[in-house]
């Protein structure tokens, strides 16, 4: 099944509605994705970003409302920045447009950003739990019913019965990212990261944020143990890896159900 057709609006419409934005520019837009599309816009001299949402947005499962309430948390621990304008009803938000470029795989073979990316993640872990909990199994299922195959059937099945060993040991629950890919961190020309694009945030197990790193970019086994490492701030226990490695095995069942669904 791949997305169903967008009839895409007038991004310069839906900005001049914005309250406080009317003679703002569209300038560019900046991607194009599954659920959402995005724009660079310019407002009496400052840059925001620009997000309006597509159908498949609710059809896949994302909750608007839980992002609002945790980006919100997130640019209150000065995580963030604070968004502008967020309707979680129109599916429009707006936020300031942070200078800097995303994260690419190779990057990640530099072990000074993924201990500063690990850092990025404990803080995260560290903040007051905020939001709705995190499902990666309910989306599991959910995109395997909507492909309505038998392999996306299997994929979902052993999704499962990871998910049932990983919650027997689960640590104490979170607020995680839950989509920590390359494209989804800013390098700043501080240096510093930012973690942007909250759409799957929410309360869960620690783990999984480390497993996307690991597994959505393939690291080597040294640079897994220096990732875990730097966020466990000591050598990893020999359990500790093990859960890391179930979890990426996890999150590899539902990485490809994703791929599916969309049609990568």
């Amino acid at each position: 099944m791949t997305p169903r057709a967008w009839a895409r609006p007038d991004p310069a419409d839906l900005l001049a509605a914005i309250p406080g934005m009317a003679g703002g520019r569209v300038v560019r837009r900046l991607a194009d994705g599954p659920t959402n599309a995005s724009y660079l816009v310019e407002h009496a001299g400052d840059a925001f970003v620009l997000r309006l949402d597509k159908a498949e947005t609710r059809i896949l499962g994302l909750d608007r409302h839980n992002e609002r309430a945790v980006c919100a948390a997130v640019a209150a621990a000065g995580m963030g920045p604070a968004y502008r304008h967020f309707d979680p009803a129109a599916g429009v938000c707006l936020r300031p447009f942070v200078p800097g470029r995303c994260l690419q795989r190779a990057d990640l073979a530099d072990r000074a950003i993924l201990q500063r990316l690990a850092a990025a993640l404990r803080s995260l872990h560290c903040l007051e739990a905020e939001g709705a909990a995190f499902a990666p199994l309910a989306a599991a299922r959910r995109y395997a019913e909507q492909l309505g195959t038998a392999a996306a059937a299997a994929l979902a099945e052993r999704a499962a019965d990871l998910h049932a060993g990983l919650a027997r040991d689960a640590p104490h629950p979170a607020l995680c990212h839950n989509d920590l890919v390359c494209e989804n961190v800013l390098l700043l020309q501080s240096h510093a990261l930012l973690l942007i694009d909250w759409e799957y945030a929410g309360i869960g197990d620690t783990y999984f944020d480390l497993a996307v790193v690991v597994r959505h970019h393939d690291l080597a086994k040294d640079l897994t143990e220096c990732f875990l490492a730097a966020y466990l701030q000591r050598l990893p226990a020999g359990w500790e890896i093990e859960r890391l490695s179930r979890q990426c095995a996890f999150y590899g069942c539902l990485l490809e159900l994703w791929n599916l669904r969309v049609g990568l």
